[in-house]
C-alpha cells in the first residue's frame, strides 16, 4: 500500500501546479460568491478575519514541508499569537492583509504565500525595477526618465536604501535573502505614489507612479519562445516559462529544427516555471537522468498523541514520507547534438526541475548564475468572497545526491555572474560570454 502511495506521489508531482484544498469554504453561498467578483475594497469582518487566521494556522501546521529549514528557535505558534492580536485589531483590510503577509513570510519559503487581490488592482506600469547586483541596489529596467539600467540607488526620500526596503522585505517570503530582494521592487503596493531616488553619482531622480514614462530600458522580456540563429551558427532558444503548454511544445519544435547546429543554447533566464517540462526533457536527454529527493509531511495521529503527553520521548515530531529520486531513461529519438543551458537567479521552480535533471544526466554545460532555489507543489486554499488565497508548500526537495536545494538552487558549471556593466550594456553581454565559454569548453570552432 505504501509503495502505491509513493508511486502516486512521484507520478503526480509537479513544481508549481496548485491543488484545491478541502479547507476552502465549501457551501452554496461560497460557491455563488466565487462566481462573482469580490469587493476588494471591503474590510473583512471580525469573524472573517478569525476564519482566515484559523485556516492559515491549520494549513501551515498540517501541510508545510520546510520546518527543518527554519532557523533554530523559530516558533510558529509564538509568531501566530503575535499575528493574531495584530490581525484582529487591524484598522482596515490593508493592515490585516499586511499582517498576514508578514506571518506567512516568516516561514521563509518561495512556494508559500498569502495573496490579496486588492494589492494587484493597480495595473499602472512599474516606473522601474531594481535589485542587488554586485552587492549594491541597482536599477535593472526603467521607464522613468533620468533613471537607467545600471544606476546604483543609495537612498530613497533621504533614507538609506537598506533601511528603506526593510518593511517590504518583511512581507516577502522567499527561500533565500537573494530571492527575497529580487522581489522588493515588484511589490509596488508597498511603495509611495511619489518619491525621490538618490543615486551614487549624486543625482536625485523624482519617481511617480503616474509617469511621465519613456520606453522601457533594460533586457527585454519575451512572452513567446524565441529562436536566434547567430553568425557563429549557434542557435539560441529562449524559453520564457513553462506555465503555458505551448511554450514547451514550441521549444521542442525549435530543438528539432536546429539539428546540425554546432551548439544549441537553451536560454531560460527569467523563466519562473510552471509545470515540469517532461516533453522537453524527453526530447533532449541522451542518458538516464534523476529527479529530486522529496519529503512531504506525514501526520500520524497516535504518534502525535503520545508526543503530546511526553514531548521529550516523541521521536518524530515532524514525520515525513520520503521518496525519490526517480530516474528516467533516455528516449531513442532524443536530440543527440551539443546543448548548453543558460540559467540565472530568476530560473525558478519548474525551470529548476529542468536544470536539475539536465545536470544529473550530464547533458551539457549549465552556465550563468545559481538558480532561484525553491520548489514545492503548493496546496491552495481560497477565500473567494474576500479575493484572498493562501499557498503552502507541501514538499521539500533535495538534489538527487541528497545535497541541499532549497535556498541554494542549481549551481552552474561555469559561473557568469551578472554585473552592473551587464545591466547597463546595450547588448546581451551575458549571452555572449555564455556562448563563448560553451564553445571553448566543447572545443567547437565558431563559423566566424
Amino acid at each position: 500500500m505504501l509503495g502505491t502511495i509513493v508511486a502516486a506521489l512521484a507520478l503526480g508531482a509537479s513544481s508549481a501546479s496548485p491543488q484545491s484544498s478541502p479547507l476552502s469554504p465549501a457551501s452554496s453561498v461560497a460557491s455563488a460568491q466565487a462566481k462573482s467578483q469580490p469587493d476588494l475594497n471591503r474590510n473583512p469582518s471580525p469573524s472573517e478575519r478569525a476564519w482566515v487566521a484559523s485556516v492559515v494556522y491549520r494549513t501551515v501546521k498540517e501541510y508545510f514541508a520546510h520546518w527543518e529549514g527554519l532557523p533554530a528557535g523559530y516558533d510558529f505558534d509564538q509568531q501566530f499569537r503575535i499575528y493574531l492580536a495584530e490581525a484582529l485589531s487591524a484598522p482596515d483590510r490593508r493592515a490585516f492583509s499586511l499582517a498576514t503577509l508578514r506571518l506567512v513570510a516568516s516561514l521563509g519559503n518561495g512556494h508559500t504565500a498569502f495573496i490579496d487581490q486588492a494589492f494587484s488592482q493597480d495595473q499602472r506600469p512599474a516606473p522601474f525595477f531594481a535589485e542587488p547586483v554586485q552587492g549594491r541596489w541597482t536599477v535593472t529596467a526603467s521607464r522613468t526618465p533620468g533613471l537607467a539600467p545600471g544606476d546604483v540607488i543609495t537612498s530613497i526620500d533621504g533614507a538609506p536604501i537598506e533601511t528603506w526596503v526593510k518593511p517590504i522585505q518583511a512581507i516577502i517570503g522567499q527561500s533565500s535573502p537573494r530571492a527575497r530582494d529580487q522581489r522588493v521592487f515588484r511589490r509596488w503596493f508597498m511603495l509611495p505614489e511619489r518619491f525621490v531616488v538618490q543615486l551614487d553619482d549624486g543625482r536625485r531622480v523624482p519617481v511617480s507612479r503616474d509617469g511621465p514614462f519613456g520606453p522601457q530600458l533594460g533586457r527585454p522580456q519575451h512572452d513567446e519562445v524565441t529562436v536566434q540563429h547567430r553568425a557563429d551558427d549557434v542557435v539560441v532558444i529562449g524559453i520564457p516559462g513553462f506555465d503555458d503548454p505551448h511554450f514547451e511544445a514550441d521549444a521542442v519544435k525549435a530543438v528539432r529544427a536546429a539539428a546540425g547546429a554546432p551548439l544549441i543554447v537553451l536560454d531560460v533566464r527569467g523563466n519562473n516555471g510552471g509545470s515540469t517540462p517532461r516533453d522537453l526533457l524527453r526530447a533532449i536527454m541522451t542518458r538516464p537522468y534523476a529527479g529530486t529527493m522529496v519529503a512531504t509531511p506525514l501526520i500520524v495521529a497516535e504518534n502525535d498523541a503520545h508526543g503530546s503527553f511526553s514531548p521529550d520521548d516523541n521521536p518524530t515530531p515532524n514525520a515525513a514520507l520520503r521518496y525519490g529520486p526517480d530516474v528516467s531513461p533516455p528516449e531513442a529519438d532524443a536530440y543527440q547534438g551539443p546543448i548548453a543551458l543558460l540559467v540565472d537567479r530568476e530560473c525558478a521552480s519548474a525551470c529548476e526541475d529542468l536544470a536539475i535533471r539536465f545536470k544529473s544526466g550530464g547533458r551539457g554545460l549549465i552556465l550563468g548564475e545559481p538558480t532561484w532555489g525553491s520548489t514545492g507543489q503548493p496546496i491552495q486554499v481560497t477565500f473567494p468572497d474576500l479575493g484572498m488565497s493562501l499557498r503552502v508548500s507541501t514538499k521539500r526537495e533535495s538534489l538527487p545526491d541528497g545535497a541541499r536545494f532549497e535556498g541554494v538552487g542549481v549551481q552552474p558549471d561555469i559561473a557568469i555572474p551578472l554585473t552592473r556593466a551587464d545591466v547597463s550594456a546595450s547588448s546581451d553581454t551575458v549571452l555572449e560570454r555564455a556562448v563563448h565559454a560553451a564553445l571553448a569548453a566543447a572545443h567547437i570552432s565558431a563559423a566566424h
